[in-house]
């Protein structure tokens, strides 16, 4: 049995679900890889996949690294260890320069590097019962997925560090509250939801999504005025490479009787 499964539900979306529903989708070696390489593929797609989805099988999004199977060789091996951990930070950091809008379906558990890895993603659609959370302090481990930088990033420094020297979990409606999740929903609606997101998304222009993803993400990074004049040169590109420019400036009008 796959330990990812890889479907098209709706054009231009395409969904990778984490299947290893007995360990609750723990990452172990070979299931990062196929999450990594999915994701590569995906993006070399271009035009014709728009989102990708994120998800998990049975009654968890992801649990984090599978804890077994590292105990079982990999931890006493350093280098095989060190592996692991550039293969998930590699993994994750792809996910946010993918071109594709990126939108996890967190339903059940998302902790450790199951959150890393929902915090890795463009949006993240929960099930408002959902708990996420960073453990590793818990188990006296530091984060190897980016948690450190990602969430003190989304949440500020006092929210974020609260989280993550007290291992403590929020719920998928808390961490909507404060702006983690896009977007809270009862459990039953989760996988409608999301899937109603993805298609709203996938109805814009490829290169339109890929360029908003990349300036908003630049806005993390860049003072003010060079995140303005950045957003001024993709402008600008985006309007020099677009044929359907014209067009939905048009339709825009129209809408609102200009």
């Amino acid at each position: 049995m796959s330990t990812l499964r890889i479907d098209e539900p709706a054009p231009y979306v395409r969904r990778l679900t984490l299947n290893r529903p007995e360990r609750m989708n723990a990452l172990d070696g070979p299931t990062l890889q196929a999450l990594n390489d999915a994701v590569r593929d995906g993006a070399a797609m271009g035009d014709a996949i728009k989102v990708l989805v994120i998800r998990g099988s049975g009654r968890a999004f992801c649990a984090g690294n599978d804890l077994k199977w590292l105990a079982g060789g990999v931890l006493a091996d350093r280098a095989a260890h060190m592996r692991h951990q550039d293969l998930m930070q590699d993994t994750f950091e792809r996910l946010e320069a993918v071109p594709q809008i990126v939108i996890a379906g967190v339903n059940g558990f998302a902790l450790a590097g199951g959150f890393e890895l929902a915090l890795a993603c463009d949006l993240v659609v929960a099930d408002e019962a959902a708990e996420l959370g960073d453990e590793h302090i818990r188990r006296d481990l530091l984060p190897s997925g980016g948690s450190t930088q990602r969430l003190p990033r989304k949440l500020g420094l006092q929210r974020a560090l609260y989280y993550l020297v007290t291992g403590r979990r929020m719920t998928g409606r808390e961490a909507a509250e404060f702006g983690l999740v896009a977007q809270a929903v009862p459990g039953d609606q989760l996988e409608a939801a999301t899937l109603q997101l993805a298609q709203e998304i996938a109805r814009a222009d490829a290169r339109a999504l890929a360029a908003m993803k990349q300036m908003a993400r630049r806005a993390l990074e860049l003072p003010l005025q060079d995140g303005l004049r950045h957003e001024r040169w993709m402008q600008h590109r985006y309007r020099t490479q677009s044929p359907s420019l014209e067009a939905g400036v048009q339709v825009f009008a129209a809408e609102r009787g200009g």
